[in-house]
């Protein structure tokens, strides 16, 4: 069950990633109307939902808060109560939570059909639902300090409940990401080329360069290769990840210096997504010198160095950096230019 979760939490730095789909394509920019639109916009509110609750389940505040129960009481059927155990706290999920994650759930039979995403929604939302419910007994239970009375006994009940629950979470979970994933993709290739097509090219290259990094995620995670055994990636395809986002970066900038381009896809340009994309840029060129030299080693202190136990966690570092400038993108895709 460790190793489980352990595959899970990896998955996390993927699907966290994920950007919302509140991109203005070419066609929003210019304006549209009539049953297209309406039919676009509930793809749009389903795609959101799910969106929501991918990134809540990863590392979100749902995630964070299962995560932090195990963490404490382990995942094992049995309870693991530490010897100096004095207390615990978790946060409780209000009723208005539950009625939105459950309210998730209409979407599954809702057009556009995702197919076997549709499904995993429908196992998923009762799961966990089922998870906060418990999580929220367990609140009750160790703020009371019941467990002083009853010396540990409905808490060993409701560990096992949460535990039975949580592998089904961590299951169904990862089904969802997998399936979604493909879905995710597709959506946002789709709209970067509707970007292109009406000559919105800062924002194309925008996304582009999002969509690259988070493509050089994928390539790791899916290759199994991790901090530990990172010069165990192919660097020939490493090299052509590496040259697409460099190209779409160089792109971006060139043509984010055009005054009347900015104003003509309403772009605002904010230093905050330039920064983290300068910042995922020097750490994706750090891994393709360590891939090159075979050496896991980046001593200069202008390289983006993490340690970790003394040991480099470049991979860590990117995924970091990922997560900066998808929250990057999404507030400047967010933000509201003045005419």
């Amino acid at each position: 069950m460790k190793k489980v979760v352990s595959s899970f939490l990896c998955i996390i730095l993927i699907a966290i990633a994920t950007t919302a789909c509140s991109l203005p394509t070419a066609e929003d920019l210019k304006g549209s109307t009539g049953a297209s639109q309406a039919n676009e916009q509930q793809n749009t509110n389903k795609y959101n939902a799910y969106i929501e609750l991918a990134n809540q389940i990863n590392g979100g505040m749902y995630g964070s808060v299962f995560n932090n129960y195990v963490s404490k009481f382990g995942v094992e059927e049995e309870i693991y109560i530490d010897d100096k155990f004095d207390g615990f706290g978790t946060t409780p999920f209000i009723p208005s939570i539950l009625e939105h994650v459950e309210g998730i759930a209409k979407y599954a039979s809702a057009e556009p059909s995702y197919g076997a995403t549709d499904e995993r929604i429908q196992e998923l939302i009762p799961i966990i639902t089922d998870l906060m419910k418990t999580n929220n007994e367990i609140e009750s239970y160790y703020t009371a300090k019941t467990y002083v009375d009853d010396h540990f006994e409905k808490g060993r009940e409701l560990h096992k409940r949460f535990i039975s629950l949580f592998e089904k979470y961590i299951e169904v979970g990862m089904q969802f990401n997998e399936d979604f994933s493909e879905i995710t993709w597709e959506r946002k290739y789709a709209d970067a080329e509707q970007l292109k097509e009406g000559d919105m090219l800062i924002r194309y290259y925008a996304l582009r360069s999002v969509l690259g990094a988070q493509e050089i995620q994928e390539a790791f995670y899916y290759s199994g290769v991790g901090d530990d055994n990172i010069l165990d990636f192919d660097v020939k395809k490493y090299e052509e990840l590496y040259q697409t986002l460099s190209e779409d970066i160089e792109h971006y900038f060139e043509h984010a210096k055009d005054g009347e381009r900015r104003k003509k896809e309403a772009w605002p340009g904010l230093a905050i997504f330039k920064t983290s994309l300068e910042g995922a840029k020097v750490t994706a060129t750090d891994i393709l010198t360590i891939l090159r030299e075979q050496n896991p080693d980046i001593n200069s202190e202008t390289k983006g160095k993490v340690t970790t136990g003394g040991r480099n966690a470049i991979l860590t570092d990117f995924d970091r950096k990922v997560s900066f400038l998808v929250d990057a993108y999404n507030t400047s895709i967010n933000v509201t230019v003045a005419e």
